[in-house]
């Protein structure tokens, strides 16, 4: 069911998703969250997650903390453990301004053990908290379990990337 949907949401027609002024800026910031990890760096990885962050909500082992999450994300971070891209598609904000929740399809690719790569999909939700110094971070974040892609998923992936809220 899980890969129907991911299926289904990929093949959807190309747009520039228009969101709230308030959720624009996290839209912006879940974007800057996903270039620290192409960009393999670590430090600004961390700077997107709140103190109080945890991850894998609805896993069986969450994590928690800013250092746990660094520590157990090294290896997707670093490219060392496979490749991990990802955007949102949807940003909606609360009206107080100071919480907004991303979600959007995340793209896999990891080594499968006889010389090749396995291309996988999922989609993650996050909940962001704007902090004290005024910068959006990370609080929750979780993701469906990644399904395989064909070059034709994989394609639909890069061709819903939009760089812009629409709200700019």
């Amino acid at each position: 069911m899980v890969s129907v949907l991911l299926m289904v949401a990929l093949q959807a027609t190309p747009a520039v998703p228009v969101v709230s002024a308030t959720a624009c800026p996290v839209w912006k910031r879940e974007l800057s969250f996903a270039d620290s990890v192409r960009r393999h760096d670590a430090a600004a990885f961390a700077e997107h997650l709140d103190p109080d962050a945890v991850f894998s909500v609805t896993g069986k082992s969450p994590l928690h903390g800013r250092a746990n999450i660094g520590e157990q994300w090294a290896g997707l971070v670093s490219g060392k453990a496979g490749r991990l891209d990802w955007y949102p598609d949807h940003v909606v904000a609360a009206s107080s301004g100071d919480i907004a929740w991303s979600s959007g399809p995340a793209l896999f690719e990891v080594a499968d053990g006889k010389g090749g790569i396995t291309v996988m999909l999922s989609r993650f939700s996050s909940v962001w908290r704007k902090n004290a110094d005024g910068e959006w971070r990370v609080v929750f974040d979780s993701g469906s379990n990644p399904v395989k892609a064909g070059a034709e998923q994989v394609k639909a992936f890069e061709a819903q990337r939009a760089r812009s809220c629409g709200a700019d």
